[in-house]
Formats: C-alpha cells, structure tokens, sequence
C-alpha cells in the first residue's frame, strides 16, 4: 500500500511541475530543483562502482560529463590511481569530489588525510605544496599602498616579508623594524631602509661590523676561478686581500711614515725563500724624494746594517733577478732555493707590479723604486762615493750579489747592486752600483740575469 502511494505522489507531482519529488509528506519539489529527495532518517545512495584508474571509461561507457559516481576499488597507477570515494567525470577523467578531510577537491588542488595541501601534485610533502612542470609564480596583490607579503611566526620571533610601498621588506615585528630593504633601482639595505644611491648594498650600523669571509693562505689559494675584486680576511697575513684579476694583494692598514712595518714572510707564496718574520723601520724626508717612505733595510733582512761593509747575511737579505718574484737567500755556503737561475733574460718591459718582490710581501703601495728615484736621491743626496748612501737615512751598504749563472755569493762587505724596477733594455736593467772596493758609485744598466739586492718604497 505504502510503495503504490509513493509511486503514485512522484507521477501526480511530476505530470505538475516536470520536476521530482520524492518525500512521504507529499510535499511539493522546490522550484530550484529538478529532482528534490527528503528524508529524515535515510541517505541517498550514489551508484557504487569499481574503477580502474581516473582514465577508466571501459567500466562506464561513454561517461556524461558530470556523472557522479562512488567509487570502491584501489587501482591504478600514480598520478591516475583511485582509491575509494565519490568522483565526477569531468570529460577527460574522474576527479575526486570528496578525499579525507577536504570536502571540495578537484584535478588541481588536493588534500590528504595528513592535512598537507598540494596545487597541481596530489603528492604533498608539506603543509602547502606546489608544482608546476614549467615556470611558477605566487601572486598576493593589495590596491594603493598597503602592506602584501607573508607573516611568518614561531614562540620566539615573528617577521613579515613582502611589499611595503615601492619596497620589498624583510620586516621584524618583535622590534618595529625593517631589517632588509630592496629598492626598486636594486639598491640594497641592511638596517636602513634608505639605502644610499650610490651603493648596491648600504650597511647600516653603529655597534656592529662587516665581516668578510676568514682564511689562511692555502685556503684562499684553494677558492676555483676567483673573480676580480673578491675579498677575504687573510688569517695568516692578519690582513684584507683581494684579488686583481691576476693575483691576490694584500690590504695592509700603513702606519705613519717612521713607524715599523711587521712582515710575516712565506715561502709558500713563491717570493721569499723562507718562513720568517721581520720588522722593517721606514724613513721619509730622503733628498731627492722626500715624499717617498722607505724601508730602512733590506727587502729580507733581519736587520738594518751595522756598517757599510757588513758582510753578514742577516743585514744583506734576500737577492733577486729582474721582474722575477722568486727571491734568494745565500747563507756563505748554500743558496735557498738552489733552483737553476734564468740567464740571460730577454723581454721587452720593465719589472710588472704583479711580479714587484716589495708590493708582494709588504703589500700594496710598496714597490722597487723607478729608475729616476735611484737618480734623484744620488743627485740631491750627493752621492758621489759608496759611502754617500751609507750616510744618509737609508743605510744603504755593500750587501754583495750572487752570480747570475751559477748563484754563488759575490762581494758581500765590497759592493752593493740594488735594482730599480725601470729597463735599460731588453736584456738589462737600471740599478744603482755602489763599489767599496774602487769607491765609487753610479747607476749601472745591468744584465737582468743578475742576482742584486731590493730596497723599497711607497708613495706616502
């Protein structure tokens, strides 16, 4: 009796309106609806079927595109596999329309049963996981002049890092401040957000510093294709270096003109043939060049001679061939290193800054004197015998030489060559000569395969 009268109420209320209701009151359908099932006690039942795949479209033929079904099987592979629950056709696949805790899921957005999120994969590792086979982008927007970007926040800091103004921000809210600021001309600020236009990065700071990255010598020799301008803290120099393009330089602060310059010598660096640490005394005030700032011994010396004809090697130091960097020590019995000498030399240029013994162990700003320097100081200190520069401020004395084929000690206490970096030609260079033997003095064009001693300047 029952089901004749709802069999019944669903034509009578279908012929009326062509739609359907299906009720036990006899109610009418509502107006918005097709098709309008009430119940109090009792669910609508999808159709219940076993999918192969999101692809399937063996098991319903020709599915319409939103046709609702309840899928039971686990199937398929990854990324068209199934597992049970409602799916839709969608007209190229079944899209989930329920999955686990999310109740609206589609082809492009998914939620697991974990609680992670994921657009465009339905593999999310992480609370929120994005995917696209090409590029991707983020886009939060304001109108006008609002803040947009992202809060992030745990128990011990909270930050905001987006827009504000024509700025992007790195933004601390426990203290009320920007803490990094980028400008729309790329300009960069740490603790300002008014980064100076003339730097790419502004540091701002009145307790802090700028700390560059710290080394020994083998560790930054060790760093593959430096580019020009790089910097980093020389743990071993105690100092900044930088490389030229060529090679690293040292940065060492000058002190005044008269104060000690401290030198710790390697010879891991290709220049001076042993380890050691010296202390170089520095005079100005020199006739001829009394703006120029000299070491007062020796390039390698432990100390400044005692007399003119100090024959020891303590005082004469280290020996050199011109625009070579390799320097040499000669102890009156071995030569150090007692690699073979180059000789002759022939080439077309004056002794190169990259290979200046001075510059390379006493930092930038030092060099060889020019060969006009040499002349200026013999002429205005009137330097006439080779006791002339004994006497003056420089203390130049007769520190020998080292033949330039065999590398045997020469002279040592009876003459003193000390090169200029200029070239006389392309198989000699300009040197001052002083002769304790003969007495007399003169700059000398001498051959570069020889082995003469260095003195050095700089320019303030």
């Amino acid at each position: 009796m029952k089901s004749s009268l709802l069999v019944f109420l669903i034509l009578i209320t279908s012929g009326l309106y062509a739609q359907v209701a299906i009720n036990t009151d006899g109610s009418n359908p509502d107006n918005s609806a097709m098709l309008d099932v009430k119940s109090i006690d009792k669910g609508l039942l999808i159709p219940r079927v076993a999918l192969t795949g999101t692809l399937d479209v063996a098991t319903i033929a020709s599915p319409a595109i939103s046709l609702l079904i309840y899928n039971t099987a686990t199937a398929g592979t990854s990324p068209d596999n199934v597992t049970p629950g409602y799916y839709y056709w969608n007209g190229t696949s079944w899209a989930t329309l329920a999955n686990g805790p999310w109740t609206v899921n589609g082809n492009d957005i998914y939620a697991n049963i974990t609680g992670n999120a994921g657009i465009g994969t339905t593999l999310p590792d992480d609370k929120l996981h994005l995917f696209d086979s090409t590029n991707l982008r983020i886009l939060i927007e304001t109108p006008d002049n609002f803040y947009a970007g992202v809060r992030t926040r745990n128990s011990q800091r909270e930050y905001f890092m987006g827009t504000i103004g024509d700025r992007w921000s790195v933004f601390d809210n426990n203290v009320g401040g920007e803490r990094i600021s980028v400008l729309p001309d790329g300009n960069v600020g740490i603790s300002t957000t008014t980064p100076a236009s003339s730097a790419a990065l502004d540091v701002n700071s009145t307790t802090k510093g700028f700390l560059p990255p710290r080394m020994n010598t083998t560790q930054r020799n060790d760093i593959s294709s430096p580019v020009e301008g790089l910097v980093v803290y020389n743990t071993d120099e105690k100092a900044l270096n930088v490389f030229n393009g060529t090679e690293w330089s040292s940065m060492k602060p000058f002190p005044p003109c008269g104060f000690p310059v401290r030198v710790n010598h390697l010879a891991s660096r290709g220049v001076a043939p042993v380890d050691k640490s010296v202390t170089y005394g520095t005079v100005n005030g020199i006739p001829g060049e009394p703006e120029k700032c000299w070491i007062t011994s020796n390039l390698g010396a432990d100390q400044q001679a005692t007399a003119v004809d100090d024959a020891s090697e303590t005082s004469a130091g280290w020996y050199w061939q011109f625009n070579r960097k390799q320097g040499y020590k000669h102890d009156g019995v071995n030569r150090i290193p007692n690699t073979p000498l180059i000789n002759p030399i022939y080439e077309n240029a004056d002794w190169q800054s990259s290979n200046d013994p001075c510059a390379l162990e006493l930092g930038t700003g030092w060099r060889i004197p020019t060969y006009s320097e040499w002349l200026n100081v013999t002429s205005f200190g009137a330097w006439t015998t080779f006791d002339g520069p004994w006497n003056s401020n420089l203390k130049i004395h007769l520190a020998g030489a080292l033949g330039g084929y065999g590398g045997g000690l020469d002279s040592r206490g009876g003459v003193g060559v000390y090169w200029s970096n200029t070239q006389g030609g392309t198989d000699s260079g300009w040197a001052l000569y002083i002769n304790g033997i003969y007495n007399y003095l003169l700059n000398f064009n001498i051959g570069k395969g020889d082995v003469y001693t260095l003195r050095c300047l700089r320019d303030y």
